[in-house]
Order: structure tokens, then C-alpha cells, then sequence
């Protein structure tokens, strides 16, 4: 194990990258158990108190976890896991909703192409119907938006890739309020308009036409919420 004693002034920062490198190495594999505070400090050639520190900022950060009794153990992390503490992160800033329209507008496209690509006989289905409770809930402003979500929620699960998916859930969380302001600006039609074609061209198999109609989808509510937060800027 290539721990190097420790020579620096800020010892405990020194020990905390140190032990990020290790992981990220793969030195201290996923499920592994790592030495004991004694054992480290003997081996970093500081405190004891210096380690826990460290260990600590391990443990926040998500990349170890604890058991009483047994020790500290490297966290098997899945693809996404850490994913859930951008959106705190992005409430934080003022163009936090522009900017995750505009990042829909990059990852929807290719999510879209993949999609047609990987759609089982169950997704489809699965996807017809929720285009069909749409349908059914125009004019329900609440569970038209929730709706529509579900709907690129489901391409997103039709990718098949963990990462995708979990963005999306994220997404969803973030884009609840905006979705509705959108709905409300353009009318039910619109949606239903964009999602029964996708539905279409997903099911037909044309990789290209399901990424040209998921980018005029996208460029076409960014545009719309570009709109409606200048009128809220302009009506306060």
C-alpha cells in the first residue's frame, strides 16, 4: 500500500487526499475494509484524532461508511448514487432551472436515440399508455404536468442505462413547478402533440427522427420558459 508519511503543514488535509487517491486508485477496492485508526496513524506517522478526521470527511462525502463493531468499509457506490446531492447544490443558484432546461436539451436528444434503439415490447406499452392518460387528464393542469414528466421519465427508462435513469429522476424533482408553468403557456395540445409523435417514432424504430423531434421538443420549452421568466421579471 503506497500511505506516504506525512510532511506537510496541513496534516489533516494531507491525509484526507491521501486517502481519496487511494480510493480512486482502486488501492482500497469497493466493499474492502480499510486499517484501523491505529494502524493508519502509524502508517500516515500522525494522530490518531488526525485519521478520524479524515475518515470523517470520507464518511460525508459517501465514499465509506461505518459499522459499529466492524470497522470502516470502502461504499460500493452504484452509477448515480452520488448524484443526489446536486440538486440542494443547484436550488442554490439563480439560473438553476434555465440551466437544467438547457442540459434536458443535451442529454433528452441522445436519450431519445437510444430509446428507439433499446425499446422493448413492454416499453412501448408502457409509454402508449402514459401518452393515453395525457389524453385523459387534459385540461388537469397538476396531473397533465406529472403526466408529462412520467413520459420522459419512461424514455429515460428505456435507455436501459443506470446513469440516465437516475438523472432523470433528478430531474424530476427539480422540474415539478416549471413543468406546470409551461403547460399553462402553451396549451395541453402541445404536449400531446410532441409526445404521440414520439410515441410514433419511437415505435417505427427512426433513431434519427426520435432525436429531431426530442430536440425541437426541448429547444421549444426552453423557449417557452426563457418567456415566462421574463414576464414574471418584467411584472414585478
Amino acid at each position: 500500500m503506497s500511505i506516504k508519511p506525512i510532511k506537510k503543514v496541513n496534516v489533516s488535509e494531507e491525509v484526507f487526499n491521501q486517502m481519496t487517491e487511494l480510493l480512486s486508485k482502486g488501492e482500497w477496492k469497493q466493499g474492502e475494509k480499510i486499517p484501523s485508526e491505529n494502524v493508519l496513524a502509524e502508517m500516515f506517522c500522525v494522530s490518531r484524532v488526525t485519521v478520524r478526521q479524515a475518515l470523517q470527511k470520507l464518511n460525508v462525502l459517501g465514499l465509506i461508511e461505518t459499522r459499529l463493531g466492524e470497522g470502516s468499509f470502502v461504499k460500493v457506490i452504484e452509477p448515480g448514487d452520488s448524484m443526489n446531492g446536486i440538486i440542494p447544490t443547484m436550488y442554490l443558484s439563480e439560473n438553476a432551472i434555465s440551466q437544467i432546461f438547457e442540459f434536458r436539451e443535451i442529454i433528452e436528444v441522445q436519450a431519445a436515440k437510444l430509446a428507439t434503439r433499446r425499446a422493448t415490447k413492454q416499453d412501448l406499452a408502457e409509454l402508449k399508455d402514459i401518452v393515453e392518460h395525457m389524453k385523459s387528464v387534459s385540461g388537469n393542469l397538476q396531473e397533465f404536468a406529472k403526466a408529462d414528466m412520467d413520459f420522459h421519465i419512461k424514455i429515460g427508462q428505456m435507455t436501459h442505462n443506470d446513469l440516465i435513469v437516475k438523472t432523470y429522476e433528478i430531474l424530476r424533482v427539480a422540474l415539478q413547478e416549471p413543468m406546470s408553468d409551461i403547460v399553462l403557456k402553451t396549451g395541453y395540445g402541445t404536449g400531446i402533440h410532441y409526445h404521440s409523435n414520439l410515441l410514433k417514432t419511437i415505435e417505427s424504430g427512426d433513431e434519427q427522427a426520435s432525436m429531431d423531434l426530442m430536440h425541437e421538443h426541448m429547444n421549444n420549452n426552453v423557449k417557452v420558459y426563457r418567456l415566462i421568466k421574463e414576464e414574471k421579471k418584467n411584472a414585478l
